[in-house]
């Protein structure tokens, strides 16, 4: 099946950090990362007031997955039911310093929610387009870490079960399942949500203001940035279901990462890629394609 594949880096400045109106502005970016540095408008860690940081932003998956019709029984056989047809889109988000603006950028994070990494599911056109339907999520990292002994092997609960180190999840491994992802393998672990009762990390879904879509978000703690470093990497698992007609248009997955320095509010986060146009924002149209007729 097609891939895409988007990925791009940027440096950003943050004044008033601390506050519940922080101020966010670009300094430079490049979906190559190949250049050097541009350092021009980089701004020394003040205290509350302000900070420069460089972020890497990366979003692969297919874009040309097979749909399904509710209620359609074309893909039925006799004494067999039809095939789910699930597709992976895995996603990175990193932080690291850039020279001459070092300061312990973790340090002062609050303890829950340091992290909200976002993907956006916008149909486009809104009535039209096929509806991109969660079936799970995980966030996955390299084991071992650095304090903890293991992990529970249990991803996706009750609709998706399997072993983490499988290298591919496929019809012979989750039988209800047709997981049309050839290209991708599940190379990592999986990050428990909880590690002796702390939480690590949790899924929320809501309804985007701004872009009238759904939206699936990670909630992410500062202990899995000590634990397993400043470079997190998660998948959503997606069906695609097309309107009853025809397909028309397409679903664009976009990645919108946050980061919180606000104490005193738990939903007032700094989006770096806010004031990109959407055309240079980390982001895949998808297309979902008719399914396939029974051979007769």
């Amino acid at each position: 099946m097609p891939l895409q594949m988007k990925r791009m880096y940027l440096d950003f400045v943050v004044r008033n950090y601390s506050s519940t109106y922080p101020e966010v502005g670009i300094v430079s970016g490049n979906h190559s990362s190949s250049d050097g540095l541009n350092s021009a408008g980089c701004v020394p860690w003040q205290k509350d007031r302000a900070f420069t940081l460089r972020c890497y932003m990366s979003l692969q998956g297919e874009d040309s997955p097979m749909a399904t019709t509710p209620g359609n029984n074309s893909t039925k056989t006799q004494n067999k039911a039809p095939e789910a047809l699930i597709y992976r889109y895995d996603w990175a988000f990193g932080i690291t310093l850039i020279e001459g603006c070092y300061w312990d950028w973790m340090n002062e994070l609050p303890e829950e929610g340091a992290l909200a990494i976002h993907l956006v599911l916008k149909p486009d056109p809104f009535d039209s387009a096929p509806e991109a339907i969660p079936v799970g999520a995980v966030l996955s990292t390299l084991h071992p870490s650095r304090n903890t002994k293991g992990f529970a092997e249990q991803y996706l609960p009750a609709v998706l079960k399997g072993a983490s180190g499988m290298a591919k999840i496929g019809a012979k491994g989750l039988p209800p399942l047709n997981y049309l992802s050839s290209g991708l393998t599940m190379g990592s672990n999986i990050l428990e949500s909880y590690t002796d009762n702390q939480k690590n990390w949790f899924l929320y879904q809501f309804l985007d203001e701004y872009e009238k879509a759904p939206v699936v978000e990670w909630r992410i703690s500062k202990t899995v940035l000590r634990e397993y470093g400043p470079l997190i990497r998660g998948t959503l698992f997606l069906a695609f279901q097309r309107p009853a007609v025809s397909i028309e248009g397409s679903v664009q997955i976009t990645l919108r990462p946050q980061i919180r320095y606000c104490q005193s509010d738990g939903i007032c986060y700094i989006i770096p890629t806010n004031s990109l146009k959407q055309e240079d924002r980390v982001s895949i149209q998808v297309r979902p394609k008719e399914e396939k007729k029974p051979e007769v």
